[in-house]
């Protein structure tokens, strides 16, 4: 349960709990993630730090989301809590520049993404596939 607690929380951008954080992803439950499950998880879980509603993510607003998300977890016992939201995902999708992330940046980063956490390119992340992408990312973190 606390691993996928810790890959809810998207802010760190660590690649640690990638097998939770596909499954999570896995909207329909039929152990793959396609395309769009992937980026319909993450726009939805990211897009929450926007407080204010207004359709973007500001640094101050990703920075709350992240400290709180970190918090949580903490108090949760959840292994890495303290790296959530310093991996630099907002730097990372904020493609134009502008100190705002929004909802299409957000599916813009994550088709990159998705396509990087698919090792064998055929469309769809498998919870096998998660498992090895898991693995090598517990491995850097040590």
């Amino acid at each position: 349960m606390h691993r996928l607690v810790l890959a809810a929380a998207a802010f760190s951008l660590l690649a640690s709990g990638a097998a939770a954080q596909e499954l999570l992803a896995d909207a329909d439950k039929d152990g793959k993630i396609t395309p769009k499950e992937y980026q319909d998880s993450r726009r939805t879980f990211l897009m929450r730090a926007d407080s204010n509603k207004d359709g973007k993510i500001t640094p101050q607003e990703w920075d709350r989301a992240a400290a709180s998300t970190r918090m949580d977890l903490e108090e949760r016992g959840v292994d890495h809590a303290g790296l959530v939201g310093k991996g630099g995902w907002f730097q990372a999708m904020d493609s134009n520049k502008d100190n705002a992330v929004t909802a299409a940046e957000i599916d813009a980063y994550t088709a990159v993404r998705f396509k990087a956490h698919d090792p064998n390119g055929d469309g769809v992340i498998t919870r096998g596939e998660a498992a090895q992408l898991e693995k090598a990312a517990a491995s850097k973190i040590k």
